[in-house]
């Protein structure tokens, strides 16, 4: 601990630096113009100046995901924060650490609906894991290390502060503290032994791997216990990055498009090992796998926040533990027995992701399982994923592979608009690694505006922008409940090269799968930001159906 005098927005900054922070995301305010200026003497934090708040919310949520540590960003009260709301909803269902600094009208104002005034711990309260309002100076730094306890304890997410304008101006002595280092709790012995009893037991086990504070070490350790054992291992909605799909242990992904095949012969699991995953809606096909009343399966579910364990399902083994202190602990299994059980999903799996070109439709546009194919043959070792929400995105689940140190940053909360922002964020983080973000035209028109910032910081993703001129996803649905009556998911888009190109970046169109390659090729090379548009036809609306 030391002490360090100075005004509210210097302690805050000195707080941050001791964290470790490298950057920051923001739209300038000026209800917080005292950490702006105390960012200038802290040249080793990077400032991210974004062009919306939501683009900057999920610039941090981003960075977050990538570096398991917070992802900071900074928003004005009222319309800023209700901009940022989207980024810290995002993180609060993705299990995202983040904190999200909001500037607020002075201490003296507070509740006489003053100019652009919000209560934070109201409105965000349901919303992120904590919502407060620093009003003393002097207690930034106990503030601080909380909220970052808070982003990375049990299962991770946002934290929202209220920063009073006039607080952060203000003179005061604080105590520094040490910054906080995450609780790891290893899983009991007898915790160990009883799951080993349950394996011991099954004929058909499957291991659904999830959620967040995986690292790469993690990954190839529940990989080598998986593999070893011969136990298939799915991955969570969006979460296909924590296991290396060249691996015979993979089998597949339970998110909205998952194999049909695989989803039916998952139904005879009876003992399903569950590490680091929530069982939401999506992953559990709406609360159907497992079965959610059966005495015919059982449930091991480890997970590092206690609230989540039966959630919804209750369990026959129940254990909080980090998954690192978890994944060490893992005991090999004689898992002879369940060889030909792992083979026959493995199976399933590569059926499902094969592509014979000779057997794709003729579409008017660019065939996108072809320019999928290609991508999967070419894309580079490590490569970064970003997606939005939308149908285009079930062609990146399905075809497309992933296993560390590559990544795949998308959001469980289905929100559009994400990948742009999350791309620009990922190459700043990762600025020699080759990062994709993919989006329909819907989504790219909710933050395409952040290409000014990527041309402004030097991030160079390539963007890849699948344009059917539709809510893709909404009209499917519309299709299956209202057939023939469209209403609310026609779009009116610009033209996509251009106004990337009148913001400096590479642009190109492809009309025809055939021409992707050389296209690609060329926006790895342009060393910018890049935008790739893909006239897709409206009618390829998934990978396995058609409008």
């Amino acid at each position: 601990m030391r002490d360090f005098k100075g005004t509210g927005g210097q302690i805050l900054v000195e707080c941050l630096a001791d964290h470790g922070i490298k950057q920051v995301t923001t739209v300038a305010g000026e209800s917080y113009l005292a950490v702006l200026d105390a960012l200038l003497d802290h040249p080793e934090i990077e400032v991210i100046t974004c062009r919306q708040e939501g683009g900057a919310a999920y610039m941090a949520e981003a960075r977050g995901k990538l570096s398991g540590k917070p992802g900071i960003c900074f928003v004005t009260r009222g319309p800023g924060a209700c901009n940022a709301s989207i980024g810290v909803h995002t993180a609060m269902q993705d299990s995202t650490p983040m904190i999200l600094f909001m500037g607020q009208v002075a201490r003296a104002d507070k509740g006489r609906e003053a100019f652009q005034e919000i209560d934070v711990p109201q409105v965000f309260g349901g919303l992120a894991k904590w919502a407060t309002e620093i009003t003393d100076p002097a207690r930034i730094p106990e503030i601080i290390n909380r909220a970052f306890k808070v982003a990375l304890s049990g299962r991770p997410g946002p934290v929202v502060i209220s920063l009073p304008e006039d607080m952060l101006t203000e003179m005061a002595t604080a105590h520094i503290h040490q910054p906080v280092t995450p609780i790891n709790a290893a899983p009991a012995k007898e915790d160990i032994h009883a799951l080993q009893e349950l394996l011991r037991k099954a004929t058909n086990p499957v291991i659904l791997v999830g959620g967040h504070g995986w690292d790469n070490h993690d990954c190839e350790e529940l990989a080598r216990f998986a593999s070893k054992s011969h136990i298939p291992v799915v991955a969570s909605f969006r979460r296909q990055d924590l296991i290396d799909h060249r691996q015979k242990c993979y089998v597949g992904e339970l998110g909205t498009g998952p194999n049909p095949a695989l989803v039916e012969k998952l139904h005879h699991a009876d003992l399903w090992v569950i590490v680091g995953a929530r069982l939401n809606e999506i992953t559990t096909q709406g609360y159907k796998l497992p079965a959610l009343n059966s005495d015919k399966r059982k449930i091991i579910h480890i997970h590092p926040d206690a609230n989540e364990l039966g959630k919804v399902y209750a369990t026959d083994l129940a254990v909080t533990a980090s998954i690192k202190e978890t994944v060490a602990a893992l005991p090999n299994a004689d898992g002879r027995g369940w060889a030909e059980w792992r083979d026959s999903l493995r199976k399933l799996y590569e059926n499902w992701t094969e592509i014979n070109e000779k057997n794709l439709s003729k579409w008017q546009g660019a065939d996108m399982t072809a320019i999928f194919k290609t991508l999967r043959e070419t894309m580079p070792a490590g490569t970064i994923i970003t997606t939005d929400a939308g149908n285009f995105s079930g062609w990146a689940q399905r075809y497309l592979q992933y296993g560390r140190p590559g990544r795949l940053l998308a959001p469980i909360s289905g929100a559009m608009g994400y990948a742009v922002p999350a791309a620009i964020s990922a190459s700043l983080a990762e600025p020699d690694k080759t990062v994709i973000g993919m989006c329909g035209d819907g989504g790219f028109m909710m933050n395409g505006q952040e290409i000014a910032t990527a041309m402004k910081h030097g991030a160079k993703p390539i963007i890849l922008l699948c344009n059917n001129g539709i809510y893709g996803t909404i009209r499917m649905h519309q299709e299956r409940e209202y057939p023939g009556r469209h209403s609310a998911t026609d779009l009116h888009n610009p033209d996509f090269v251009m106004l990337a190109q009148s913001y400096g970046a590479f642009a190109a169109r492809v009309d025809d799968a055939k021409d992707f390659a050389d296209i690609f090729n060329a926006a790895k090379d342009s060393g910018e930001i890049a935008i790739i548009e893909i006239k897709m036809d409206p009618r390829q609306i998934t990978t396995n159906a058609k409008l």
